[in-house]
Parts: C-alpha cells; structure tokens; sequence
C-alpha cells in the first residue's frame, strides 16, 4: 500500500458544491477506498488561486498523493489566458512532486457554456499528452459525465449545467477510486488470524 495522506485540491467540484463536501467525489472515493482524502476543494478558485495556498493547505500535509482538479475557473472566467492555467498546472505539479508525492491530474468534466468547453477539450488533450511524459497519473472525471454521442455533460447528471448532481459526484468518485486503487492508494487488507 502507498504511504502517506491523499488530498484532494480544487474548486467547487472537489469541494462538492451545491452539496457540500459530504456529497462530494472525494467523499465517494474515501468510502471505496476505505481511506480518508482530505478535501482542499474551494469553490470559485482558479488554478493560480490554488498554486497560491499549495504550501499551506496541502504540503504541509505531508502528502503521499495529491489529486488536482483544476481549470473549469479559468475557462469560465473572461481574461485568463491557456499559458497562464499551463504555467499555473506544470507549477502545482513540479511542487507536489518536489515533496515526493504522487501527482494525479483530473480531466475536468464538460460544461455547458461552449467557449469554456473548448477551452477545457484543450486542457484535457494536454494533460494526456504531458501525463505520461512527466509522471502524472490521470482520472478522467469528463467520461462519466458525458454523453458518449455528444461529449457534452449529460443533463441528468448537472444541477446547472458545471457543477454535478448526487449522482454525477457518485460517478466521479467511482473514477477517481479505480484510479487511486490501481496506484495503491486503498486501505490495507485486514490481517487474517492465524
């Protein structure tokens, strides 16, 4: 089993809103793993905002894994640029893994708005081409969510078109459980007598 804690840092979608971090992915994920994830999630933020309180809210966790879902901010708010979320996600990385921890990027999930999704088809097509070149492991947290046709997020699965229902957090936890269990990030098995 991989040593150390299990954070989870980004915005409103880790943190778990409208339902709160008790209905969160991370959430789900604890109960699959059999692990506790701490969630750093803070609604609004972009990825400079989380690079901004890295050091204190995560690293000094100590962390073993640190789960990154950032980007959706930066592509719904005018004015930030793709090189400045790049500079911001490569930053996040190079200084988790600094620390020795795993770093694992989620691919954000679609939005409604079609600027932001383009935007966010870009960040989700570099991560797959820059994870496997600098050590990153991935969960594709848009998969679930999308309409296999379409791409786009499902209607049944979005409370307002970004943010997921209970049920679409439920399908993210799923994701990111498979994920962190294959990097062995689970519980151990319990001792047997004998």
């Amino acid at each position: 089993m991989a040593e150390g804690v299990i954070v989870a840092l980004g915005d409103s979608l880790t943190y778990g809103f409208p339902y709160g971090p008790a209905g969160s992915w991370v959430a789900e994920a604890e109960t699959l793993l059999g692990r506790p994830i701490v969630n750093r999630g803070v609604n609004g933020e972009a990825s400079f905002d989380m690079l901004a309180r890295l050091k204190q809210d995560v690293l000094s966790l100590k962390p073993g894994c640190v789960v990154i879902l950032a980007g959706s901010n930066d592509a719904l708010r005018k004015g930030v640029r793709w090189a400045e979320t790049e500079r911001s996600l490569i930053a996040l990385a190079e200084a988790v893994q600094a620390v020795g921890a795993q770093v694992v990027f989620g691919l954000p999930p679609a939005v409604d708005e079609p600027a932001a999704e383009e935007r966010l088809k870009r960040q989700r097509a570099w991560l797959r081409r820059e994870a496997p070149r600098r050590g990153w492991a991935l969960i594709d947290f848009a998969a679930p969510l999308a309409d296999p046709e379409t791409g786009k997020i499902r209607a049944e699965l979005t409370v307002d078109g970004v943010h997921p229902t209970k049920e679409g957090y439920r399908r993210m936890g799923q994701a990111a459980a498979e994920v962190l269990a294959r990097l062995g990030f689970s519980a151990p098995e319990p001792k047997g007598e004998g």
